[in-house]
């Protein structure tokens, strides 16, 4: 009888711990985690890589690598650096882009859950007058917010209210995730959506990669039908232009142990014998194959089966972040 009874306290003790021991997993889990969102390697300056997408005079969406100053809720950080103020309009004013949240935008409440970020707007993120504005909006913080590791989804709210939709039809409704930033032609039901890299000059001076969202006809997207989406040329009337030479085609490209080797026509030899046009080259290629394959590290550029000479000064390893600055 007393060894049942110890059994039988034994399991009480046990049942009680279990529960508090539940209790406090439970309060953790729904702990507002929007101060803690990433593990990120911060520069001796105490200043973070963080990439911000901003627009350009036209309203295309451009990915820019800022080093930012870490703080606590470094994603809230990253959205004040998208507001129209004077100190960020002088700044991007320099190379020609522009911020995306009108001026008096203010980030009232934020959370980050599960991958999900809610975020809380005043009322002045809805002072915009174009179609072209609010796609910017949305995308410019869709793509800053899920550069972060822990988020994958975004929910806009103004005044802690959920709205439907924005003023020219954007549904805001649900959370939303990453989807055809700079869409140059709608979408056909049977195309699916590939990203590739094409060029722009902001200011007669300062040059960037821009992604732009294209429609295949392809059972899937892959490396393949990536580079040929880009072969196809730039979208007319954006301002955005391509280093590969006219008339390249593909004749193969595969990936072996992070690179990535692409065979082209003989047109590809066309490359003018610059360092600058060349490198360009490198980066709008093997930024479009990584958008597929995100382990690719490096390209090797071949014609009919030879790999190209380029300048010596080229690198064929790709960089980190898109468009540092």
């Amino acid at each position: 009888m007393r060894v049942l009874r110890y059994v039988a306290i034994l399991l009480i003790v046990v049942s009680v711990v279990s529960l508090v021991g539940c209790s406090f997993f439970n309060r953790e889990k729904e702990t507002d985690v929007s101060l803690i969102i990433d593990t990120p390697t911060i520069q001796e300056d105490g200043l973070r890589e963080t990439v911000l997408y901003y627009k350009d005079e036209i309203g295309l969406i451009v990915p820019v690598m800022r080093k930012i100053p870490w703080e606590e809720g470094i994603a809230k950080a990253a959205i004040n650096q998208l507001v129209d103020e004077p100190a960020v309009r002088d700044n991007l004013s320099s190379i020609g882009l522009f911020p995306v949240l009108p001026t008096g935008t203010e980030v009232l409440e934020m959370s980050i859950n599960d991958g999900l970020a809610k975020v809380d707007f005043n009322e002045n993120i809805l002072s915009y007058d174009t179609d072209t504005d609010e796609k910017a909006i949305v995308q410019s913080l869709v793509y800053t917010l899920t550069e972060f590791e822990a988020i994958d989804k975004v929910q806009l709210l103004v005044n802690g209210k959920t709205l439907n939709k924005l003023s020219f039809g954007t549904k805001v409704k649900n959370p939303m995730e990453r989807e055809n930033i700079n869409l140059s032609l709608a979408l056909e039901s049977e195309e699916l959506p590939v990203i590739v890299y094409y060029k722009t000059t902001t200011n007669g001076e300062d040059s960037f990669f821009i992604p732009v969202t294209k429609g295949v006809n392809a059972l899937k997207t892959d490396i393949k039908s990536a580079l040929t989406a880009l072969l196809e040329g730039a979208p007319e009337g954006t301002g955005l232009y391509s280093e590969l030479p006219a008339g390249v085609v593909l004749n193969d490209v595969y990936v072996k142990e992070g690179v990535a080797y692409m065979d082209f026509s003989k047109e590809i030899e066309n490359i003018p014998d610059n360092k600058t046009h060349q490198q360009s080259m490198v980066y709008e290629l093997g930024l479009t194959l990584r958008e597929i394959e995100p382990t690719i590290s490096q390209v090797r550029i071949l014609s009919s089966g030879k790999e190209i000479q380029l300048n010596s000064d080229v690198s064929l390893n790709l960089p980190k972040h898109v468009n540092p600055y």
